[in-house]
């Protein structure tokens, strides 16, 4: 009886190792694998959100003879989002200024999503007064509306409680200042380049640490998204 006694206690006492190093293992395996999700996701849209803003544009850089091309290169710019005119896939004026758009939202029941909505003109040649881009969401849009609109789920699981996703500098590299309705129409005009921040977590029990990416965008076409200062000596 004594051995048997002694038999189970052993026995036990490898049960229970066994089980807290499997249980052990898995969790470190879950967590390795969602940090690698998270390493790849920021990375991607660190890359994406660089390749586009570095072609940032004026509209009336991409026509000569539009009178009331008088568009800023960026249309708006908060903490968590930004919209610009970028001059992308646009060989020989085929296209004209996209519009480009980075927001961090709920989809799908799903919250921190990134997202890019890249919108082409309606047409490649200007009006007197610039391009126009029909509404693309709107319940009513054609269907050739809706086809000038991708939308694309850049990442999953940013943060909005800690830094800025998106900080904006002027030409002397001096942060512009975001209130709660974003930046100015004044400052707007003045960005010359971005510094991104994209935090990415992972829902669930198990997670690891959260991931960050820094990256400061200088604009390629920086001096000539800025509005010559009137008061300025030639």
């Amino acid at each position: 009886m004594t051995e048997l006694v002694v038999t189970m206690v052993i026995l036990s006492i490898v049960v229970i190792a066994t089980t807290t190093l499997t249980i052990g293992f898995e969790r470190t395996t879950a967590e390795n694998v969602k940090r690698q999700d998270q390493i790849d996701a920021g990375r991607v849209a660190v890359e994406r959100m660089t390749r586009n803003l570095r072609v940032a544009v004026k509209p009336s850089q991409l026509s000569a003879s539009c009178a009331g091309c008088v568009a800023d290169a960026f249309v708006s710019g908060n903490r968590f989002g930004v919209q610009f005119y970028a001059n992308l896939d646009n060989a020989n004026g085929a296209v004209g200024p996209s519009r480009v758009t980075y927001t961090v939202g709920t989809v799908d029941g799903v919250q921190g999503v990134l997202l890019e909505k890249l919108q082409v003109p309606d047409s490649a040649t200007p009006t007197t007064s610039g391009w126009n881009y029909c509404d693309a969401e709107a319940p009513t849009a054609t269907a050739a509306c809706k086809a000038r609109l991708t939308v694309r789920r850049l990442a999953t699981g940013i943060i909005t409680t800690g830094t800025a996703l998106f900080s904006y500098y002027d030409e002397n590299g001096a942060p512009l200042p975001v209130t709660g309705t974003g930046l100015t129409a004044d400052d707007l005009q003045r960005v010359l380049s971005i510094e991104l921040t994209v935090e990415v977590g992972s829902p669930g029990a198990i997670r690891p640490a959260s991931t960050t990416y820094v990256q400061r965008v200088l604009l390629s076409n920086s001096h000539a998204l800025l509005r010559p200062d009137p008061g300025a000596t030639p």
